[in-house]
């Protein structure tokens, strides 16, 4: 788990969600994953993707990343497939149909499944955001710098040309939870 001892505070960090840049800014915050931070700038990232809450950890305030599950599912497609732009649309409609229901990558699309209701959550649509509603965030960094240190350094790409109705109601119902906690439209 990442674990801020100091703040009382677990993160969860599901996979294709913004881990690196909040690993970055949770740094500050005394984050350690397995004993290491969950990033320093001579060992790079050391952030886990694990998500279930040791009950000794139970009275910690928990922080879970979220993206927009069609985002999500469409950036874990992009990640496994090398392909033409040409080609990405059928691809990735063949990738929901076939690849996912067999449960290879279903893991990280319905990342995380939540036993208990997060204190904060961080939508990486809205990073900064968020960020400044957790109460120790602005212990350590100013809202300036937060801001240039949640600026993404490549554009979260589009993904909504690669859907049709179809391919949305697929995702929807495998990952209907992530829509409700984090308030995303159907």
């Amino acid at each position: 788990m990442n674990i801020s001892e100091k703040y009382k505070t677990i993160w969860i960090a599901p996979e294709r969600t913004g881990t690196r840049k909040i690993a970055e800014i949770f740094a500050y915050y005394d984050f350690k994953s397995d004993g290491l931070p969950v990033f320093n700038h001579i060992n790079g990232y050391s952030h886990n993707h694990r998500y279930h809450i040791d009950e000794k950890y139970k009275d910690y305030d928990v922080i879970v990343g979220l993206r927009n599950p069609y985002g999500k599912t469409y950036s874990i497609f992009k990640s496994l497939f090398n392909v033409r732009r040409s080609e990405e649309k059928g691809l990735f409609k063949k990738f929901l149909l076939e690849e996912l229901p067999k449960g290879k990558k279903m893991y990280e699309v319905q990342n995380p499944i939540l036993d208990t209701e997060p204190n904060y959550i961080i939508r990486m649509e809205h990073m900064e955001q968020d960020l400044l509603k957790i109460p120790f965030i602005t212990d350590r960094l100013t809202p300036k710098q937060l801001s240039l240190m949640t600026q993404h350094g490549k554009e979260i790409e589009d993904f909504e040309v690669y859907y049709d109705q179809e391919s949305k109601d697929i995702v929807y119902e495998y990952c209907k939870h992530l829509f409700i906690l984090g308030g995303y439209e159907k």
